[in-house]
């Protein structure tokens, strides 16, 4: 792995420009052969339709492959997996719960060896951010922080930020000194648990959680599994904390699974006060199950963004690390299937980067964005998430970090 970043040419790259529609009806993706220079981890100059000059820098030729914004992972439990070891699946009609606290102190063990294996997993498909939710409970205390905070702080392959997260709850306030302590060791948001179901106390929940965050200057984020009236008045709850401590553009949901089955009416109220607060949702997208109202979330402004959730452990033997995959299944789920409906999809698995203007232009990538990329020999992005192109070679902060075969 080259670790030196350096001044230079991104040359032959196909940049995507535009989507337009064809006499037919058809939508058809315009794109540009194209320069793009980086230095020091970032875009600092795009040539749509040229060459590179000839001023001495090295020069990286794409050969005509499709540039992609590199994905981010929003929700993945690095600390706790089978992935890395022998293959094993989950027993069947055991409490999932009851069985992780069986088996944690042994995968806490193998966090060095299993967690960098999923790194090198999600990194070799295109993967180059990760929000990374870690046990803090009582069983293993803060030892899963401090073991993964050692293997990430060892990379500098992807950026990463920690979650502190209460697997097992608070368990009576007990949990709530460990969480402190992973938030000194250099977890930067604080975890949460079904409020309800798992706390039995949604208000004192939410005060113990919002507490800590505005005390250490700390992010929020929820794991909310309740669905119906209940999963709906903790999601209202959490947006009145967000509001009463001025938390807004700080605090995450992930699964709000009661969003799934909620009217049109209540999702339009919520998702415009999710907005309002600048609350982000994260979700992982299956070939079944509930699926979150992309679209109204979508147009409200809302945030919504794609995670692995398990790869490999006490509750999936599946799990493929694969962003594009899950970008695959959700274009199909939300019958998305011409080029301009698949194509803006990407944004769930890439962010901003990933993001369409509303005159299906693009605005990436531009001088200034952080060089974090991959190539695949794609026409489009649209093919590129149908087809599940291979990513070929894989760039993170203007480095490449990985050069692999078909996948």
């Amino acid at each position: 792995m080259n670790t030196k970043s350096e001044d230079w040419w991104l040359d032959r790259v196909s940049l995507e420009a535009a989507v337009v529609q064809r006499a037919d009806g058809a939508y058809e993706t315009q794109v540009d052969s194209s320069a793009v220079r980086i230095e020091g981890g970032v875009i600092v100059d795009v040539r749509r339709g040229e060459r590179v000059p000839a001023d001495g820098r090295r020069v990286f030729d794409a050969g005509g492959m499709l540039l992609m914004p590199a994905m981010r992972d929003t929700h993945i439990h690095l600390d706790k997996t089978f992935y890395g070891g022998p293959w094993r699946a989950p027993i069947p009609g055991r409490s999932w719960l009851a069985e992780e606290e069986r088996l944690l102190p042994e995968m806490s063990e193998q966090i060095p060896v299993r967690s960098n294996a999923i790194l090198d997993l999600l990194i070799s498909r295109g993967t180059t951010e990760v929000a990374a939710h870690c046990n803090v409970d009582h069983i293993v205390g803060t030892r899963n922080v401090e073991r993964l905070l050692d293997v990430l702080r060892s990379r500098a392959d992807v950026d990463w930020t920690v979650i502190a997260y209460p697997q097992h709850g608070l368990r009576d306030g007990t949990v709530v000194p460990l969480l402190e302590q992973a938030l000194g060791l250099g977890a930067t948001v604080v975890g949460g648990i079904d409020p309800a179901r798992i706390e039995g106390d949604v208000a004192k929940a939410l005060d113990v959680t919002f507490g800590l965050a505005v005390e250490h200057g700390a992010g929020i984020d929820f794991h909310l599994h309740d669905g119906g009236s209940l999963g709906l008045y903790e999601i209202s709850k959490i947006l009145h904390f967000v509001e009463a401590t001025g938390w807004q553009g700080k605090v995450a949901l992930s699964n709000a699974n009661a969003l799934s089955g909620a009217s049109p009416d209540t999702v339009r109220v919520l998702a415009e006060r999710l907005a309002a607060a600048r609350v982000s949702v994260g979700t992982t997208v299956g070939v079944s199950g509930p699926l979150l109202p992309f679209a109204a979330l979508a147009e409200a402004g809302v945030d919504v963004r794609l995670g692995s959730d398990s790869i490999m452990d006490i509750l999936t033997p599946f799990g493929p690390g694969d962003l594009v995959e899950q970008l695959w299944i959700l274009a199909q789920r939300l019958g998305a299937y011409d080029e301009w409906g698949i194509a803006q999809t990407l944004h769930y698995g890439a962010g901003e980067a990933g993001r369409w203007r509303a005159d299906r232009t693009r605005a990436w990538p531009a001088a200034g964005d952080q060089a974090s990329f991959f190539l695949t020999p794609a026409t489009c992005s649209a093919e590129a998430i149908a087809r599940r192109t291979p990513r070929r070679h894989v760039f993170h902060r203007g480095v490449q970090v990985y050069a692999g075969k078909d996948l």
